[in-house]
């Protein structure tokens, strides 16, 4: 997770569609989410891809090769993740794919008629940044080093060690923190 040149803004927008987001299902802005609940709040249909596909390769457990992808489904949208995945990564891949949602991103074929992946990295950027923003807000890590939650943070928030230092640091709370004094 490697920090890029953000468009103007764009960091704190993603901080209030996802303190936006929290107060659409009642929660304050340091609450954790579930993903699944927000799927259901934003009428978002969420699919197992064992469930679609039982015999599919990607269901093994040391395949990465697909993760999640946001697809029209009739007037519907659905998200289709894998759900062999660690449960802290099948959380962050539907955050991920939320993102797009709320970004307004358009659903894109997956591959190329190459057969290749189809990627947009300044679109995959972005929807990285505000998953991981939905996960944990700024206002949510800052509250995690106040309250001395480090240890706990993971299991509170359901994210992994990667993602919780991540947005630690991205989301300025160490800096704010230590400016604070509370160091």
């Amino acid at each position: 997770m490697t920090e890029l040149s953000w468009r103007r803004g764009f960091k704190a927008e993603a901080n209030r569609i996802a303190i936006r987001v929290r107060q659409k299902m009642g929660l304050t802005p340091i609450c954790p989410i579930d993903p699944v609940l927000v799927c259901e709040r934003f009428d978002i249909r969420l699919l197992k891809l064992s469930e679609i596909d039982p015999t599919t390769p990607f269901l093994r457990s040391e395949s990465t090769k697909f993760s999640a992808v946001t697809v029209p489904c009739g007037p519907y949208t659905a998200i289709v993740h894998n759900d062999s995945h660690h449960p802290h990564r099948q959380r962050s891949n539907i955050c991920h794919e939320l993102a797009h949602c709320f970004l307004g991103h358009e659903c894109t074929p997956p591959l190329t008629p190459d057969g290749e992946r189809a990627r947009d990295g300044s679109v995959e950027a972005e929807a990285n940044f505000l998953g991981g923003a939905l996960l944990l807000t700024e206002e949510g890590a800052l509250h995690i080093l106040y309250r001395q939650l480090v240890a706990e943070a993971q299991h509170i928030y359901g994210i992994s060690e990667a993602m919780l230092n991540y947005r630690l640091k991205i989301s300025g709370a160490y800096t704010r923190h230590r400016r604070a004094g509370a160091y």
